[in-house]
């Protein structure tokens, strides 16, 4: 899949919430300036021709974005926000009565809704505490063992996404008063089972994929620490590193690993993609004819970067044919025989024997929700066969691609969320989904102390790109505002889970296929 200028999208919404040089991704930014929320109506959304004709009204309803409502009216967001005198777009409200240039409506009746009844909270001891550059909602929650949910409560904040530095937020005590932060948060198994292996194992961190070839490393290595990221992936494209047998290039990876680690960032190796000497079939990707080659190159890697490359992913994706392909033909298309747990065995042992310390993370799958045995296998049935095949003694962390298309990191199958029209009929089109079933499969093979690494996921969105092509419609369903409070949403719902290791943003700087 590909998520069309995802690092400039990314950095767009930052911009409109921080107003500021780049800052977390894996929280969204406050706003530098406050801004006051004006108290939304009761009535339901409709639209109605104004007094002089010239257009309609539009009421807005609780999550809806200016993005959606434009594209509901053929509009532009610049369009409607001229249109109203909007000046940042990421700030309507429901209630917000818009007007809709050009257009005429029949007044449909609504209903307005009845009023919630809340219950009364028990009371409980607070403190202060002040929005400091860098904070989020999100964070500040977590700091002090609560939730978002909570602190908009004691704040009457309507929108998480909106704190401002200087801000001074009501949160929870210890009953004495004064405010408890909470420490760093660290996989805890669901199910009984083992206790994790916190000898080569990392709690729950951010993370972010970045592309290095061609770019300014400095100016990458901070915005990823701008970001507020604790980790960075790199695929290292064995074919790209080694083209000629026993000649690896390590100055190219060598300069990466310094930059990096002088800024403390841990790192995150997927290794993948064999060079043309290791293979008899050229035609896609997919592994060495002898494995044992392969064991030798992640070997050296691992050698050569003891105590600066925390973890490696053994390939990317190996249930689809276009990853793990022995095709001699365009008109044979096929699968290789050789099975990827005999791959991850030999790379596991070859790791093991000169870094012990490093993570050996299984190739994140892609969530294929099609099992046709000759594009792709399904993600659920590759995952079974792999702990079938003894994958609870080769990895210390199961990889993960729970892609979410269009559909918010909460939503579950398969009822279409507001404004999606495809990719949402099956169940591997969803975040959480994913990440249920795989947790299932692990506890079910008596592996619940290993933790589950998402060393991809994202949503992309095209609201300020061209239309995308047909296959990746579903980044049109998507506006700015919705990623970056998927985003946000789903680093802190895999606090919660409570058996993720690091998650890696899909992408820093660029397009992937």
């Amino acid at each position: 899949m590909r998520y069309p200028r995802f690092a400039a999208i990314v950095i767009t919404v930052l911009c409109i919430f921080a107003l500021a040089s780049v800052a977390s991704a894996s929280r969204i930014p406050v706003s530098l300036q406050p801004a006051t929320t004006p108290e939304p109506v009761t009535s339901g959304s409709t639209t109605s021709t104004s007094a002089n004709g010239s257009g309609a009204t539009y009421v807005v309803k609780q999550g809806e974005t200016l993005f959606k409502i434009a594209t509901h009216f053929n509009l532009t967001t610049k369009q409607l926000a001229e249109a109203n005198g909007i000046t940042n777009p990421a700030l309507i409200y429901a209630g917000q009565i818009l007007k809709i240039p050009g257009a005429s409506f029949a007044n449909p009746t609504t209903v307005a809704p009845s009023p919630t009844t809340q219950p009364t909270a028990v009371p409980q001891a607070t403190g202060t505490y002040t929005v400091q550059v860098g904070d989020t909602l999100y964070k500040i929650a977590v700091r002090f063992k609560t939730t978002t949910t909570k602190l908009m409560s004691l704040n009457n904040i309507t929108n998480a996404n909106i704190v401002y530095i200087g801000q001074v937020l009501k949160v929870p005590t210890d009953g004495t008063g004064a405010p408890v932060p909470t420490p760093v948060p660290t996989i805890q198994s669901g199910q009984p089972a083992a206790p994790p292996a916190t000898q080569v194992g990392y709690g729950f961190d951010y993370g972010i994929e970045a592309f290095t070839t061609g770019q300014d490393l400095s100016t990458i290595t901070g915005q990823i620490s701008q970001l507020g990221m604790h980790w960075v992936k790199q695929t290292i494209y064995w074919r790209d590193i080694e083209p000629v047998r026993g000649q690896i290039d390590f100055a190219t990876i060598d300069e990466i690993v310094n930059r990096f680690t002088s800024a403390n960032l841990k790192i995150l190796f997927t290794v993948t993609s064999s060079p043309a000497w290791s293979r008899s079939y050229i035609l896609e990707n997919g592994p060495s004819d002898n494995l044992a080659d392969y064991g030798t190159f992640v070997a050296a890697l691992a050698q050569r970067y003891a105590g600066r490359v925390q973890a490696y992913e053994i390939w990317n994706e190996p249930n689809l044919r276009s990853q793990w392909s022995c095709t001699e033909s365009t008109d044979k298309p096929s699968f290789c025989k050789a099975k990827y747990s005999d791959l991850l065995s030999i790379a596991y042992k070859a790791i093991k024997g000169v870094d012990a310390k490093a993570v050996v993370v299984s190739a994140g799958l892609a969530p294929t929700g099609y099992n046709d045995g000759v594009n792709a296998v399904d993600d659920r049935i590759f995952l079974t066969s792999l702990y079938a095949d003894g994958l609870a003694n080769m990895s210390d962390a199961i990889g993960a691609h729970p892609l979410g298309w269009a559909n918010p990191p909460d939503s579950s199958c398969c009822s279409a969320p507001e404004g999606v029209t495809t990719h949402f009929e099956n169940p591997s089109f969803y975040f959480r989904n994913t990440l249920d079933v795989y947790r299932k499969i692990i506890v079910d093979n008596k592996d619940g102390s290993t933790p589950i690494w998402i060393t991809k996921f994202g949503w992309g969105s095209s609201e300020d790109t061209s239309a995308p092509e047909k296959n990746n419609i579903f980044v049109s369903y998507t506006s700015l505002d919705e990623q970056a409070t998927y985003i946000s949403r789903a680093f802190e719902l895999a606090t919660e889970l409570g058996f993720i290791g690091p998650m890696f943003l899909s992408n820093l700087n660029g397009c992937q296929a």
